[in-house]
């Protein structure tokens, strides 16, 4: 039975109310101008970001509907905002993705504006502007990737601004990806290989030949002192896929790449001794030597290597260890020792002071799991969380909300909601930790459609305790 939705606001309305009490006291005496300011600073984009989370987990027909009043904050006051550069930028971005033509490009360029502001100015967030493109007419789109791209090339690592290019929403945009592709070419072979790592999955199959010739090249370069560092671990990662057993062996016999990840892919390939002889030789003990073998077994070429990867896994020490690499590797995890004892590490990972590990790896299981074992291993989850709630656990759990009891999302979001954020203000309760913005997922869980209405119906009351920052 779900949650009654007025309950549900009238709840939301008391957190507000809390938090608004809050602000005030950290904003008193009214006359320090300066710490009235901070205390109240963020409220509108809290508020528009907290609609938006709202409006993602809402059906079709109803998401318009929430998402008008956030762009109706975003609207009067985005053009304002003064709050973190980053924090703005990306809540403008998500007012353009959910605006059109025009008003979608003005929110767009004001996101760009706001990365002038983010600390350390624009250059550690040029990948937020290929995502304005996306709303921007044509012309100005392309300019705009254009003088991203520019930039990354200036600056002192040209690779590593370029890949982080290429990580942005819209990258699929043909005019972008080209741009990308041809300013990496450009470089020395390091930065080169830097910037075509993230690139190599969506480049044309012609064009990531060529690519993945230049990246190979790359490991067998000789470095200069002063030039912009081989990311091997990227790199690598990043080629694997697209190398056979001949590539492999000369990587392993003439460069020095990742030895794990070159273990699982001889695995991939059907070479298990082969991996199991590097794991062995150049991986060492513990940890370093367990993961590989977990995710080389977990791959078809490599299942005669899975009772290895079980002695590894159940010789670690301590059990967070363990429960770690279930965290990381569920999936792998779950075929490989079976789900009934990935369970039991997982369970065994808290202790000493902290219960995280065992709240996250059961975490990654439930989303890693068989359908029907989900609802009983988020259960697991949140009981874990409810046993520690001083972690960092929240937001592995509810990302298990879908599975949820109806009973125990609403208790956690009750737990939750103006509880869990470590200093409780106004904006806290909005869209930080513990917030509505982290907890759509349960109001979603607890009522459909009819419980985010509902909780969207109040959030806009949160504008009215800046009517009463000053005395009359």
């Amino acid at each position: 039975m779900a949650i009654p939705s007025d309950a549900l606001s009238s709840f939301v309305r008391v957190a507000l109310a809390q938090g608004g009490l809050a602000t005030l006291h950290r904003a008193w005496p009214p006359e320090a101008d300066r710490a009235d300011e901070e205390a109240w600073n963020d409220t509108e984009r809290a508020l528009a970001v907290s609609l938006f989370a709202l409006a993602a987990r809402a059906s079709p027909s109803l998401r318009a509907g929430i998402e008008a009043p956030a762009l109706d904050v975003v609207r009067r006051t985005g053009a304002a905002w003064r709050g973190d550069g980053w924090e703005d930028a990306l809540a403008l971005l998500a007012a353009a993705r959910a605006a059109s033509g025009d008003e979608a490009s003005t929110f767009a360029r004001w996101a760009i504006s706001a990365t002038w502001r983010a600390d350390g100015g624009p250059d550690g967030y040029l990948s937020a502007w290929l995502t304005a493109a996306d709303s921007l007419p044509r012309s100005e789109a392309e300019a705009l990737v254009q003088q991203a791209v520019e930039r990354a090339l200036s600056s002192a690592k040209p690779g590593q601004a370029l890949a982080r290019l290429a990580t942005a929403d819209g990258i699929g945009q043909r005019h972008a990806l080209a741009q990308l592709a041809t300013a990496a070419v450009s470089l020395p072979p390091t930065s080169r290989a830097n910037a075509l790592a993230p690139l190599l999955p969506v480049l044309p199959d012609e064009e990531r030949a060529r690519a993945v010739s230049m990246s190979l090249d790359a490991f067998f370069a000789d470095h200069d002192e002063g030039v912009e560092r081989h990311d091997t671990d990227a790199c690598t990662a990043a080629l694997l896929p697209f190398l056979g057993l001949a590539e492999l062996s000369r990587l392993l016999d003439e460069a020095l790449p990742p030895p794990s990840a070159l273990a699982v892919r001889f695995a991939e390939l059907g070479a298990p001794e082969r991996a199991l002889g590097i794991i062995r030789e150049r991986c060492g003990s513990g940890i370093f030597a367990a993961r590989p073998l977990l995710c080389a077994a977990a791959t078809e070429g490599g299942r005669s290597l899975a009772q290895a990867a079980r002695d590894a896994v159940a010789s670690l020490d301590p059990p967070w260890a363990a429960a770690g690499l279930v965290c990381d590797h569920a999936a792998e995890a779950i075929q490989v020792l079976g789900l009934e004892t990935a369970v039991e590490i997982a369970e065994g990972g808290g202790g000493g002071g902290s219960e995280a590990a065992r709240i996250m790896a059961l975490a990654a299981l439930c989303l890693a799991a068989p359908e029907r074992s989900r609802p009983a291993l988020a259960a697991r989850a949140v009981a874990a969380y409810h046993d520690d709630r001083g972690t960092e656990g929240l937001e592995s759990v509810v990302r298990c909300a879908p599975w949820m009891s109806l009973t125990t999302a609403a208790r956690l979001f009750f737990v939750s909601l103006g509880d869990a954020a470590e200093d409780v203000t106004l904006v806290s309760t909005l869209s930080r930790w513990g917030g509505v913005e982290q907890l759509a997922p349960l109001i979603a869980r607890v009522g459909g459609d009819d419980a985010l209405a509902a909780v969207a119906s109040v959030l806009p009351e949160a504008l009215r305790w800046n009517s009463r920052r000053k005395p009359d």
